[in-house]
């Protein structure tokens, strides 16, 4: 999909996620500071070959990637990140808060049914199937080149701290695109902060979201949901 000039996004989708499809939005900016595509969060592991269909959809192919910038640290933000950096050599951004979670080889989400039933109207067996496939999932460890601290440049885009849902997550902002990663959810037409349970620190989390609101856009790229347009 080309949401504006030298800007599509990738859509993938997560079934069976607590009983629903859930959709995933790759962006790529066609001019990369370091000369190439610049792909902002990488999709869950094995999604490759989808993103590489994406790709050549509009006439590229992973060698094309030469930056990856991850806005936290989840295995469905990070996932293909060392893997694309291994094909195409890209060099991989993200903040240093969220180093310490992308250097592990793996990731574990501990939820309790209990905290989940009443948000997501999910059965128990839903749950237990998506947490099982969830934490099984492989993980590459990646190796990132730039650690951010916020306030940044990366190409055009300027890179904003809004931690909450993990401590070092980012945000990509030119003026008129927002790229927001999980920070904000539009599920639905319901533009809400990310789920309580999945949240580092969900009071910090709700701050992001709402200065990310208030800023001036004519775009907002949520990773799950639709994309806000304002004109």
């Amino acid at each position: 999909m080309l949401l504006t000039k030298g800007v599509r996004i990738i859509e993938l989708f997560e079934p069976e996620f607590f009983g629903t499809v859930l959709n995933h939005n790759v962006t790529i900016v066609e001019k990369g500071p370091s000369g190439g595509l610049m792909m902002i969060d990488t999709g869950l592991p094995g999604y490759l070959e989808i993103i590489e269909k994406g790709l050549k959809s509009f006439g590229y192919s992973l060698e094309d990637i030469s930056d990856v910038v991850i806005t936290h640290y989840h295995i469905d933000h990070s996932g293909n990140a060392e893997e694309i950096r291994k094909i195409s050599k890209a060099k991989i951004y993200a903040h240093e808060n969220e180093v310490p979670y992308l250097s592990k080889n793996e990731q574990k989400f501990n939820l309790k049914y209990d905290d989940v039933k009443d948000e997501l109207k999910v059965s128990e067996e839903d749950f237990e199937r998506t947490m099982k496939r969830i934490n099984s999932m492989k993980f590459s460890p990646v190796t990132v080149d730039v650690k951010l601290k916020g306030g940044e440049e990366i190409g055009n885009f300027k890179v904003i701290n809004v931690p909450g849902h993990t401590p070092g997550h980012i945000a990509l902002y030119d003026g008129n695109l927002l790229i927001v990663g999980d920070a904000v959810r539009n599920i639905k037409g319901k533009i809400s902060p990310p789920f309580k349970f999945f949240c580092w620190d969900y009071e910090k989390a709700v701050n992001s979201f709402n200065n990310l609101l208030s800023m001036k856009f004519k775009y907002l790229v949520p990773f799950h949901g639709d994309i806000i347009f304002l004109y």
